[in-house]
């Protein structure tokens, strides 16, 4: 796995991301066993000379090579063309990887998720805004897959809708915790906590029981089934949610981060993932975030910018001789 995390601003793009790479096998019971990790493989990946950023996480191969070489070949015979937009180049990338990893593996393998961005196509007057897109194939091989815009809308006949800000994938889980303030599974666990499951067997949830309790305790009215009770509390449930994790929160300062700041909130927000796959002594198995981290911005006008790779790690400075 890896962890995948982009920032955009009106002119500019960062993407970074970390260069170490897992190695499992499955054993006859669907259980992952670690081998070995790979260090330093390349997951960034500039295009079409410099005019976009492509960065992966998941598998490591769709057939034939690394991921980041069948990009460059796709991208060979097939760059970015005059006016084409980065969701049109997309579509034409993610169509073409498909058909390898079909000719060659003969399914699609998963996980995959792909992040593609850039200034295409460049406006006649002034500056536009990035755009960014996500190839992900879905774990459902019946559901088919298509690029997705990612902080921006489109609307057929209307303007692009952008938003600004950092977008993040793979290992995410330290990540989110910053940037949203909560354990992306804590509403899933709520949830079930407050309603219960669908199981037939599955105990109430609190929201139900407290219903319950309310209708033997309270003054006698008109009968509360369990479906009634159970349905009351799943809404309420959802209330609770929405207005403690899913409520609309603005991202103010993320229009005007300069570009060296996006590129320390990338490299910060990726030391975090580090921490937590590295260092946290409540965590178990092979950490998956590691190695050198990739950094690259890209702004209106210039090709991409590679940055040296910066070491992923925390240690001590200034001890002569060491750690005993």
């Amino acid at each position: 796995m890896t962890i995948d995390i982009a920032f955009k601003t009106p002119d500019a793009l960062v993407f970074a991301t970390d260069g170490l790479a897992t190695v499992m096998e499955v054993d006859a019971r669907g259980q992952e066993r670690f081998l070995s990790n790979m260090a330093n493989v390349e997951k960034l990946v500039p295009l079409s000379g410099g005019q976009l950023l492509a960065m992966f996480n998941g598998v490591g191969s769709i057939g034939g090579g690394t991921v980041a070489t069948s990009l460059r070949a796709f991208d060979d015979h097939s760059p970015l063309r005059p006016g084409e937009s980065v969701g049109d180049y997309a579509r034409r990338l993610h169509a073409a990887m498909e058909e390898q990893a079909l000719r060659r593996l003969g399914a699609l393998p998963r996980p995959f998720h792909l992040i593609l961005g850039g200034f295409a196509p460049p406006p006649k007057e002034g500056v536009d805004p990035p755009t960014l897109w996500s190839i992900q194939w879905s774990v459902d091989p019946n559901i088919p897959t298509t690029p997705t815009p990612v902080l921006h809308t489109e609307e057929e006949g209307g303007p692009v809708r952008h938003a600004f800000g950092v977008h993040y994938a793979g290992v995410t889980e330290a990540v989110a915790r910053f940037v949203e303030g909560f354990d992306p599974a804590l509403p899933e666990r709520l949830a079930v906590l407050l309603a219960g499951t669908d199981e037939p067997e599955g105990p109430p949830g609190l929201l139900e029981q407290l219903a319950q309790e309310a209708r033997r305790t309270g003054t006698r009215a008109e009968s509360l089934s369990n479906e009634d009770a159970r349905q009351l509390a799943r809404r309420y449930a959802r209330r609770v949610l929405r207005s403690a994790f899913f409520s609309s929160a603005q991202e103010p300062l993320s229009e005007h981060f300069s570009l060296q700041a996006a590129v320390d909130y990338c490299v910060f927000l990726a030391q975090c993932a580090y921490a937590r796959e590295n260092l946290s002594p409540t965590r178990r198995g092979a950490p998956r975030v590691g190695s050198t981290l990739q950094v690259a911005y890209l702004v209106p006008g210039r090709p991409a910018h590679l940055l040296a790779g910066i070491r992923l790690g925390v240690r001590l400075q200034g001890i002569d001789g060491g750690l005993p």
